[in-house]
């Protein structure tokens, strides 16, 4: 609930969080009193909400209203790997051809 609050504001009044997964067919209507947000999801995937309780369902859902941008370290990693590798094998192939003449 601190999360909610902190991304979506203080819950209105009177107002519960309905119980939305067992409604498919769930329309979120639009509070012309609740300034939307835009809300992220860990994909990068973005959302408008238009109500205290839209924005309360995504944010349970774990959306927040930071866009979390991924490092594609993996990717660096990758190109280190094959470097050092084909350095360490050109190396080799140097040494013994230095040691065979």
């Amino acid at each position: 609930m601190e999360n909610i609050e902190l991304i979506c504001g203080l819950k209105p009044i009177g107002v519960e969080i309905p119980n939305i997964e067992s409604n498919p067919n769930f329309i979120f209507e639009s509070d012309l009193n609740f300034a939307a947000k835009t809300l992220y999801d860990v994909e990068g995937n973005i959302i408008n909400v238009n109500s205290w309780i839209e924005c309360a369902h995504y944010v349970n859902g774990g959306w927040s209203n930071i866009l979390l941008t991924n490092f594609q370290g993996d990717k660096y990693l990758a190109i280190f790997l094959v470097c050092v590798t084909a350095l360490t094998i050109f190396s080799d192939f140097y040494k013994r051809k230095i040691k065979n003449n």
